[in-house]
């Protein structure tokens, strides 16, 4: 059911309202949570009425949610995963714990979609990555670019300094790749930038939220966590746990093609410029510990008698 439920979707997708698109957009990313919507909640999520999600749920062939939601729970041996144990009883802390499981369940379920092999090939394959994320979410593309660095040559973050990104737009090749990372609310330049790099035709992936209803409209591929509008912080754990598969799904096909001799020589050129701090070995650690004017934690304490 849930198969059919987002082969539907898509195929119906250009007859979709742009409100309905949303709706459509909510459903695909958020499938594994939809036992938990009510249609009041889920209107909330998606920012529209609820009448409009019922009247989109009909035109699908269903009465209504919970109708949809049969359908689904035949499918969801999963559900019992959220069940709060006893010890856990406080409602904030439960209802927090049950957010982060489903959001990590969506974030490792895009790694089973055809998307996400799309986009792992794209990233394998470019002669260059340009990578960009912005506001509160821009570690995440700096750690992003920087670990992918490992295990791909040319693969850059972009500061932007310049205000006009003119080494990701103007100056791209064929071959390159842009991806762009962020998350609600959204920076003026994460959507100024995917619209130009698709309008150039520079092959674009987007790693955003559930809310970000025009993403597909500019590329296909397109990774989206669910958000918790509840919420009045981002829980970027998520978002970290699917960047993280990401580098390590690059890293897979990268092995036979030097990645481990890359490494290396990262690791010693780092060494050289800038050294690392290694923990000392047992043997050293104790002479350390013996050396004059050091006191042992066993020494005899002097007597306090005079």
């Amino acid at each position: 059911m849930i198969k059919e439920l987002q082969k539907t979707l898509k195929s119906r997708w250009e007859t979709f309202t742009p409100s309905e698109q949303k709706i459509a957009t909510y459903l695909l990313q958020n499938i594994g949570g939809i036992a938990f919507e009510t249609a009041a909640s889920l209107a909330r999520h998606i920012g529209v009425s609820p009448m409009t999600v019922g009247r989109f749920l009909r035109n699908l062939g269903y009465e209504g949610l919970n109708e949809l939601k049969d359908d689904l729970r035949g499918e969801a041996p999963w559900l019992p995963l959220y069940k709060t144990p006893d010890h856990l009883a406080d409602a904030s802390l439960s209802e927090g714990l049950q957010a982060e499981i489903r959001d990590l369940t969506s974030a490792h379920a895009l790694a089973h979609t055809p998307e996400w092999a799309a986009i792992v090939d794209l990233l394998v394959k470019a002669e260059r990555i340009s990578v960009a994320s912005f506001h509160h979410g821009r570690f995440l593309g700096l750690g992003f670019a920087n670990l992918l660095q490992h295990v791909r040559p040319r693969t850059r973050f972009v500061e932007g300094a310049d205000g006009a990104y003119i080494d990701m737009l103007l100056d791209a090749k064929p071959g390159d790749c842009v991806v762009l990372i962020d998350f609600r609310r959204y920076y003026r330049h994460f959507r100024l930038l995917a619209e130009e790099a698709a309008a150039r035709g520079i092959p674009l992936v987007i790693i955003t939220d559930s809310q970000c209803y025009w993403a597909r409209r500019l590329t296909d591929h397109v990774l989206m966590i669910p958000i918790d509008e509840a919420r009045a912080w981002h829980n970027f754990g998520p978002a970290m746990s699917l960047l993280s598969l990401l580098i390590g799904a690059v890293a897979r096909r990268q092995e036979q093609s030097g990645m481990f001799e890359r490494i290396d020589r990262i690791t010693r050129l780092r060494q050289s410029f800038a050294g690392y701090l290694e923990a000392p070995s047992r043997d050293e650690a104790v002479k350390d510990k013996a050396k004059p004017g050091r006191k042992s934690a066993t020494a005899k304490r002097p007597s306090k008698r005079s």
